[in-house]
């Protein structure tokens, strides 16, 4: 244990020195790619918001999804799949971040745990536009900005934690086992739809009560509806203390668990690849 907590203290460390670098990198590839496009940036949050309109017709449109607490669904859906498509999409080009880089940035002795994060922070933008976007449509409908919006920011790191533990875990696996990478992808396919962006879980009746218990504490849900929480004033991140401690144990367990096994195998990353 004591080895873990050490591999988990110097991957932390890593994140920390190399911040201002892994920020630079993301924003330059960024704009790498907006510049062969005639509308530029514009498509991080054209594609997002297209996505999320089609759902929107599906689920709320043509088959009535309903939404607890009489809250308008458009902006709760919006809100809820710019955290979904954040997670999805960091994670799985995180998982690939490593195997596909190894060569390049391991003679730049650049340590390859930042990796994933660079493959999250490019997906920021997305998450802060369809973020601004659906607390926009809340204030349309009513859900002016209040006290709760100052809890935001913790929860926006909460996010960041629980996707940089599974990304780093997963990066890992995906070296030694490629076609993982497959899995991952046919996972998030299907958890889209027991994840709470596009569904309110708490309502869906054709799932038995303990299942949707279960599915509710999961940790991709705590962010997810921990911001709704603030954008529809509905509760403080105190009110609902279980919730948050499930969360924290298990995001630290797996990031201790993801930190030591990327520590104690990357020295050996090149004779997988």
């Amino acid at each position: 244990m004591t080895i873990k907590l050490k591999d988990l203290y110097q991957y932390l460390k890593e994140q920390i020195v190399n911040l201002p670098i892994t920020w630079r990198i993301s924003r330059y590839h960024n704009k790498g790619i907006a510049l062969g496009n005639k509308l530029g940036s514009l498509w991080e949050f054209i594609d997002p918001m297209v996505r999320a309109l089609i759902y929107y017709f599906v689920f709320i449109v043509m088959f009535h999804r309903k939404v607890a607490s009489n809250i308008p669904p458009a902006p709760w859906l919006v809100i809820g799949l710019g955290v979904w498509f954040f997670y999805s999409s960091s994670i799985m080009m995180g998982s690939n971040s490593v195997q596909a880089q190894i060569s390049l940035f391991s003679k730049a002795k650049f340590p390859l745990s930042v990796l994933p994060t660079i493959e999250m922070f490019k997906n920021f933008e997305n998450l802060f536009g369809m973020g601004i976007v659906g607390a926009l449509v809340a204030i349309y409908r009513g859900y002016y900005p209040t006290l709760y919006y100052l809890q935001l920011p913790y929860y926006i790191l909460a996010l960041f934690m629980v996707t940089l533990a599974f990304s780093l875990l997963f990066s890992t696996l995906v070296v030694i086992f490629r076609d993982f990478s497959h899995i991952i992808n046919y996972i998030f396919r299907f958890a889209l739809y027991v994840s709470g962006g596009a569904i309110d879980l708490t309502i869906m009746d054709a799932l038995p009560m303990p299942i949707r218990q279960a599915l509710l504490v999961n940790p991709f849900i705590y962010c997810m509806e921990r911001i709704r929480d603030s954008i529809f004033h509905r509760a403080w991140f105190w009110d609902k203390p279980g919730y948050t401690l499930v969360f924290w144990c298990f995001t630290l367990g797996l990031l201790t668990v993801a930190s030591h096994l990327h520590m104690k195998l990357r020295n050996q990353f090149m004779d997988y690849v």
